[in-house]
């Protein structure tokens, strides 16, 4: 957990087009992060100044506890915190930790091969593990469920995944005309403008 004020700006060298805003995080019993949290996406979703707004929201939900995915703060937030029409794309950060979990369950004969082999069939398990952990399953359900997930592991190799999160958040925002405005601020995702273009 870092310590932010969620009011503070986030503006990238790279892109000062597009601003985020980073909460503290909450946990279960701390009801003071939880309630500025809360009145913020209420005040910043509703207002009508386009500068203040926020457009949508990345929640981040660490994949390397598989025995408790869904804790109390996820069921707080999505249970109790409307966004109103502000989607919420769910972040599965640490996904490549299910790898080890994979490896341990693979068949006797399969642990006697080469790594590389058993890095391969290991890989195929990871999808059955994450299903099995029914953390989507379990927020779908809750009364304001996110609108998308997107699964990061391995960030320090690609930006395969930030692509994958701008096309998610790209899909699930409400208004056409947001849409355009986040596709027109990704000067760098090339893939990303001209598959939208070609929709319209």
């Amino acid at each position: 957990r870092g310590l932010h004020n969620v009011e503070n700006k986030l503006i990238f060298w790279s892109n000062e087009k597009l601003v985020f805003h980073d909460s503290q995080g909450f946990e279960a019993g701390q009801e003071d992060e939880f309630l500025q949290m809360k009145k913020f996406i209420a005040d910043r979703a509703n207002t009508t100044i386009l500068k203040k707004r926020i457009h949508a929201i990345w929640y981040c939900i660490p994949m390397d506890k598989l025995d408790r995915v869904i804790q109390c703060s996820e069921e707080m937030f999505f249970d109790e915190c409307d966004p109103g029409n502000v989607p919420v794309v769910v972040l599965f950060t640490k996904f490549d930790a299910l790898l080890a979990v994979a490896l341990r369950k693979l068949a006797p004969a399969d642990k006697r091969l080469p790594l590389q082999d058993r890095l391969s069939k290991a890989k195929l398990l990871i999808e059955g593990i994450f299903e099995r952990a029914d953390a989507w399953g379990c927020l779908s359900q809750m009364q304001h469920a996110p609108k998308f997930c997107v699964k990061f592991g391995g960030m320090h190799k690609s930006n395969e995944a930030c692509s994958n999160l701008l096309e998610a958040t790209t899909t699930v925002l409400n208004e056409k005309a947001l849409q355009m405005l986040l596709i027109s601020a990704q000067e760098v995702n090339v893939a990303l403008c001209v598959r939208y273009a070609v929709r319209e």
